[in-house]
């Protein structure tokens, strides 16, 4: 078994279920510490007992990201049991059904652009200490198709989901000598329950299951892809370069 990320602390949200989940038991599976943040409490305690079957460890918290007044309280509680953070892999999302801008509800929409816009930066914001005190830190913003695609019916998600490769790239540009870096990454489709809500008319087994696109996130985070700063990619092509 592979420990190239032994002695590293990431943190994962989105980790009881989903992309999330697989990245989590992915990097601890290969050595790392994981601190993974979920809503729900049973797929967070799955999720540590996978990392901890394969050898690896793992830190449960409970947490709703749209619950922004309690960021600071997770700072407090972290910060003198974490030395560092090596990586900060934002996973979290949310979305009911599709639905065309004229028809969708103010409280839906903003829903979405917490859950994928402020949350991710505002958590990154929150532990940048953290990240600062890593010899070399790397913050993973997941998007998806609409990072450059047009797509209808997708309102505050498709909107918050496009804004994130402008903000990887504002994190970046604002630390631009630091060894800490931030990048924006689009699994592209894959078989999450996200996935079964607003792709109806496809079949789950159309497309590859999350475990697929974990090599990608694990690439992000590795001292491969140093050169990778404030940049959109796609696992797909970062796959692809690998085989």
């Amino acid at each position: 078994m592979s420990q190239q990320f032994k002695d590293r602390i990431i943190m994962v949200t989105g980790a009881s279920d989903g992309i999330g989940q697989q990245v989590a038991v992915a990097l601890g599976e290969a050595g790392a510490s994981i601190i993974a943040l979920g809503r729900s409490e049973d797929g967070l305690q799955q999720t540590m007992e996978r990392i901890e079957e394969l050898g690896g460890r793992c830190l449960c918290i409970p947490f709703d990201l749209n619950d922004f007044d309690n960021y600071g309280k997770l700072f407090l509680s972290l910060k003198d049991q974490v030395p560092h953070l090596d990586g900060l892999v934002h996973c979290a999302g949310d979305m009911d059904r599709c639905t065309p801008l004229q028809y969708v509800k103010v409280n839906d929409f903003r829903k979405m652009l917490d859950i994928h816009l402020t949350a991710p930066n505002m958590l990154t914001q929150i532990m940048f200490p953290l990240l600062r005190r890593a010899e070399a830190a790397s913050v993973i913003f997941t998007s998806c198709e609409m990072v450059d695609k047009d797509m209808a019916n997708w309102h505050g998600y498709g909107m918050a989901k496009r804004a994130l490769g402008y903000a990887a790239a504002m994190w970046q540009m604002e630390h631009p000598d630091k060894p800490f870096r931030f990048n924006t990454l689009n699994p592209g489709r894959v078989r999450t329950k996200l996935f079964k809500r607003t792709y109806g008319g496809e079949h789950p087994d159309m497309v590859p299951p999350a475990s697929s696109v974990t090599p990608a996130y694990l690439y992000l985070l590795s001292d491969e892809s140093k050169q990778l700063r404030g940049q959109t990619v796609h696992a797909s092509d970062l796959l692809a370069t690998k085989q």
